[in-house]
């Protein structure tokens, strides 16, 4: 019993990883109203992607670009978290985490080149992928707020890293309910970058990989009719 629960989690890394992940996304206002929280939080995320990288990503990125940067980010998190919110090493945790954001793409991307067929595990890699996509960008927003004066229509906190994950998303996603409106050219324009990047992943990555997809059960039904065409 236990062995065939184990590989049941084992067959499905890839799916409760993406639900670690949205959970993760889900529980960061707590972080905004407590540094320990968002310690703490950094640490369950280094966890997570330390479980799935092994199936997810290209071990040799992860090995020698993606680890170390996770270390230094997840050092500024737990300096931040704990220590004077004024000192100046603070100020280097976003970017530290625009740089993680961007490695981890990097491995997840190579990786991507040498899956052999798509599987539900495959289309939630990819959606783990385009949710990091997003907190990439609110990573680099979330330096831009801190360095450009009116950045925004509105005055959104160093602290509130959820605002700008919402305002990420929902530009990625091509929504744009309008409640934080980007004022300053250059965020104008990564914002429209970040648009387009997001109606392009949709379009051509995720529809290339559902159109792929093949069930498991509908593998087994091409099998026997080969066997039989054989025969």
């Amino acid at each position: 019993m236990s062995r065939l629960i184990r590989n049941f989690f084992i067959r499905r890394r890839s799916e409760f990883l993406l639900f670690g992940f949205l959970a993760e996304v889900l529980a960061t206002p707590l972080a905004d109203h407590d540094r320990r929280v968002g310690g703490l939080m950094a640490l369950l995320l280094v966890v997570l992607f330390a479980l799935g990288a092994r199936d997810m990503a290209s071990r040799k990125a992860v090995r020698f670009i993606v680890v170390p940067i996770a270390g230094i980010w997840l050092l500024t998190r737990l300096l931040e978290a704990f220590a004077n919110t004024h000192d100046a090493f603070t100020h280097i945790s976003p970017i530290a985490g625009f740089a993680l954001s961007c490695a981890v793409l990097w491995a997840f991307f190579d990786h991507f080149d040498t899956v052999p067929r798509v599987t539900s595990s495959v289309i939630s890699e990819a959606f783990i992928t385009y949710v990091v996509i997003a907190i990439a960008f609110a990573q680099l927003y979330w330096i831009l707020n801190d360095l450009i004066p009116h950045a925004f229509n509105v005055v959104i906190p160093r602290t509130e890293i959820s605002t700008l994950e919402y305002f990420s998303m929902v530009t990625l996603g091509g929504v744009g309910y309008g409640g934080i409106i980007p004022v300053n050219s250059y965020v104008r324009l990564i914002c429209a970058l970040e648009n387009m990047m997001g109606i392009f992943y949709i379009a051509v990555v995720v529809a290339r990989l559902i159109s792929s997809y093949k069930p498991r059960h509908r593998d087994v039904i091409e099998v026997s009719d080969a066997s039989n065409l054989e025969e």
